[in-house]
């Protein structure tokens, strides 16, 4: 999890909210430029809800293991045409290992107050407080 002031377009948020993946080897630097071309060939399809995005792209081999990370952007980034602050970044390791992880987020997404209080928060473990309440 992540807090960042801003990010200069949707691409260098994208990278930024994937970086602890890449860090922690669940990623190659791939899955990165991956994300960022689904969007250029399917537009803003990763806009799930006001302000939330969820980048991802096809499991392959630049996808390691299954993980989430997460950024708050505390400036809104313009991906093609939609206001985003929160991005959660997907990496699936194959089409079915990461579904159950996607029906609990979908439950966390219906009430938009979750996303506003994310938003809202200072510190990664105030986001950890409200995730492990609502999540």
């Amino acid at each position: 999890m992540q807090i960042a002031k801003s990010a200069k377009n949707h691409e260098e948020a994208i990278a930024l909210a994937a970086k602890p993946l890449l860090e922690d080897d669940y990623i190659t630097a791939d899955y990165i430029d991956e994300m960022i071309q689904a969007i250029e060939d399917h537009g803003p399809y990763i806009v799930l809800a006001d302000e939330f995005a969820l980048p991802h792209a096809r499991p392959g081999e630049s996808v390691k293991k299954t993980g989430l990370s997460l950024l708050v952007l505390k400036e809104p980034v313009d991906l093609k045409g939609n206001p985003v602050r929160l991005f959660v970044v997907l990496a699936a390791k194959d089409s079915t290992s990461h579904n159950e992880v996607l029906k609990a987020l979908a439950q966390f997404l219906m009430d938009k107050q979750n996303i506003q209080d994310v938003i809202a928060c200072e510190n990664t473990e105030d986001i950890k407080k409200i995730l492990d309440e609502r999540w």
